[in-house]
C-alpha cells in the first residue's frame, strides 16, 4: 500500500512547532560550553598543581609541596564557588545571551520545579569537589599512579552525571558525557592501552573528563541548529498558508 506524501496541512499541525521548539530549547548547549571554558582552564591550573607537587614530594621539597598543595586547594574553592555562586550564573548567562544573539531566550523547565537547586543536588556537587581533592592528593603523594585518577573519578561522576541530566531533564546529547567516560573507565581497568605515556600522562586525566564533555555539548549544538530549522520551516509554512490574498488572487479568484 502506497504512504501518502505529507501535506501542506501536516507542516503547519501546531504540534509540530511544539515539538521543534521543545527539541530546540532542550539541545541549547551554549552555556554548558561557557561553563566548560571557563572550568576547563580551572582544571588545567589544578591538574598543573598536583603534577607540581608530585615532583615536589619526589625530590623531597617540603616548601615547594606546601605551596603547591595551597594552590590546588585555592583553585578547588574558587572552581566551587563559581560553579555555586549566583555570580558565576549570571557571567555564564550573559555570554550565553551574547552568543546567542537574535534567537533570544529560551529555556525547557520540563517538569522540574521553580527556585534554587534542592540540598541533595548541592551535596553531591560538594562531594564531587571532594572527591576528586582526595584522588589528586592521593596521587600527589604517590599513593596512586596517575593511569587511575581517570577510573577513581569516574566512580563519583558518572552517576553524578546521571542525576545531574535526570534532574534537568536534559536531551540525548547529554547522556553522551556519562556514557564515554564510563566506558573510559572500563577500558582502562581492563587493561586497554587507552593512556597516554611519559610527559603527557596529565592528559589521561584531561582528555577524558573535558574531551567527552566537549563532544556531548557540540552534538546538542548541532542538533539544536537542526530543530531550529524544522521549527523555522514549520513556522513558515503556518504564515504562508495564513497570508493574506492579495489583489491579483482575489480577480482570479473572481475570475
Amino acid at each position: 500500500m502506497a504512504v501518502p506524501p505529507k501535506s501542506g496541512i501536516e507542516l503547519t499541525d501546531p504540534r509540530q512547532i511544539i515539538r521543534w521548539s521543545r527539541q530546540y530549547a532542550k539541545s541549547r548547549t551554549i552555556s554548558f560550553l561557557v561553563q566548560w571554558v571557563i572550568i576547563v582552564l580551572m582544571v588545567l591550573v589544578v591538574g598543573a598543581a598536583g603534577s607540581l607537587t608530585n615532583m615536589a614530594y619526589q625530590a623531597h621539597n617540603m616548601g615547594l609541596v606546601i605551596l603547591s598543595v595551597v594552590l590546588m586547594g585555592f583553585m578547588i574553592m574558587v572552581l566551587t564557588w563559581f560553579s555555586l555562586s549566583r555570580w558565576g550564573s549570571e557571567v555564564i548567562a550573559k555570554i550565553t545571551d551574547w552568543l546567542y544573539g537574535e534567537e533570544g531566550y529560551v529555556e525547557y523547565s520540563g517538569d522540574r520545579r521553580e527556585g534554587p537547586a534542592p540540598l541533595w543536588l548541592t551535596a553531591l556537587s560538594g562531594g564531587l569537589v571532594v572527591h576528586h581533592l582526595v584522588g589528586a592528593m592521593l596521587f600527589s603523594f604517590a599513593y596512586m599512579p596517575l593511569k587511575m585518577m581517570q577510573p577513581f573519578s569516574a566512580c563519583y561522576m558518572t552517576p553524578f552525571l546521571v542525576m545531574l541530566i535526570l534532574y534537568q531533564r536534559l536531551g540525548l546529547w547529554a547522556w553522551i558525557w556519562p556514557t564515554l567516560y564510563g566506558l573510559h573507565a572500563v577500558l582502562l581497568v581492563m587493561g586497554f592501552p587507552i593512556g597516554f605515556k611519559g610527559q603527557w600522562q596529565l592528559l589521561n586525566m584531561v582528555v577524558p573528563v573535558l574531551g567527552y564533555g566537549f563532544i556531548a555539548i557540540m552534538a546538542g549544538h548541532l542538533y539544536s541548529r537542526f530543530a531550529l530549522y524544522k521549527l523555522r520551516q514549520v513556522a513558515q509554512a503556518g504564515l504562508d498558508r495564513n497570508a493574506p490574498m492579495n489583489d491579483e488572487s482575489l480577480e482570479q479568484g473572481q475570475g
